[in-house]
């Protein structure tokens, strides 16, 4: 068993203007085969078009809104609402609110998530 405290797991600010910052929880160096991360856009923050390598990805909005783009569709997201997102489905994400949104992302294999990791 793993038990980790997002408030005190190291955070990564992705070098993109307005990007997520990012906090690895779980993945391979902790045994698991799944990846877990805690990522916060900012208000008005975005993630460019992306695709998350060899894994499939499932979002869970924690706290405020954002919108995901796939494939000319947008998608609006929040507590309550999760999202699968398969191998090689390439995506963006914004959050046109006034505050920040919070998600776990849960990536398996969990090859994205020490991508981010590292």
């Amino acid at each position: 068993m793993n038990i980790v405290d997002v408030a005190t797991a190291p955070a990564r600010r992705a070098p993109i203007p307005d990007g997520p910052t990012v906090r690895p929880l779980l993945g391979a160096d902790n045994g698991t085969p799944v990846g877990v991360l805690h990522v916060t856009l900012p208000a008005g923050g975005r993630l460019p078009e992306h695709d998350h390598g060899p894994s499939h990805v499932v979002l869970v909005p924690l706290q405020g809104q954002v919108q995901l783009h796939h494939d000319g569709n947008d998608h609006d997201l929040g507590p309550g609402s999760v999202t699968h997102i398969g191998i090689g489905e390439r995506v963006s994400l914004d959050n046109p609110g006034p505050d920040p949104a919070e998600l776990i992302v849960v990536a398996a294999p969990p090859d994205f998530a020490a991508a981010l990791s590292a």
